[in-house]
């Protein structure tokens, strides 16, 4: 008799995650995974109720090989530069997990955000910055690189790293000297000619 195949949530995570590697989301159904996994959609739906639930382990699975990329960026000096770099990197090397979790409607990454923040206490410290000068570099430097990284998994070969670390402390010395010097910003309205 032969021996059964079981396919546990760690399997089938592992299989959506590789056919997002090759396809992108938008590949997914229970079909789709069922042909990744070379089984029938039953044994999907003996670990999982429904493909909300896959979603979700997948999602999870997918923070985690984020995660990775970020792990220590709050060991480097500035470590918000560092995990800038990091997010970029990302983003070229895997383009559509980089797609499935921050441009997909409902996506972000907490992980992300976490040791974003993170990061930024430390460059906070080392550039002696107030709680509100923090936030208000935390919100241009991330809206900047998180722009930058979906141009760069569109375009990879476009955005070289030292390209790439040149614009990231062109950016984060402008909103330095910005917030040191005191100006008060001011909201430019375009006006018809």
């Amino acid at each position: 008799m032969p021996k059964a195949v079981y396919y546990t949530k760690d399997k089938i995570t592992e299989a959506v995650i590789e056919l997002i590697r090759k396809d992108g989301s938008e590949s997914l159904t229970s079909r789709s995974i069922g042909k990744e996994l070379g089984c029938s959609v039953s044994p999907l739906f003996r670990e999982y109720k429904n493909m909300e639930e896959i979603h979700a382990d997948v999602r999870k699975a997918a923070e985690k090989v984020f995660s990775d990329y970020l792990a220590d960026s709050v060991n480097y000096e500035p470590a918000f530069k560092e995990f800038g770099i990091r997010l970029l990197r990302f983003s070229k090397e895997e383009p559509k997990l980089f797609h499935y979790l921050f441009l997909e409607k409902g996506g972000s990454s907490d992980i992300a955000h976490k040791i974003a923040q993170e990061c930024l206490k430390q460059t906070s410290a080392s550039f002696n910055l107030t709680p509100e000068q923090s936030e208000q570099i935390f919100d241009q430097e991330w809206t900047f690189a998180c722009g930058l990284a979906m141009l760069c998994s569109r375009n990879p070969e476009e955005y070289p790293d030292e390209r790439i670390s040149r614009m990231l402390s062109t950016q984060f010395m402008s909103q330095l000297i910005l917030i040191k010097s005191e100006h008060k910003i001011v909201n430019i309205e375009p006006k018809e000619k």
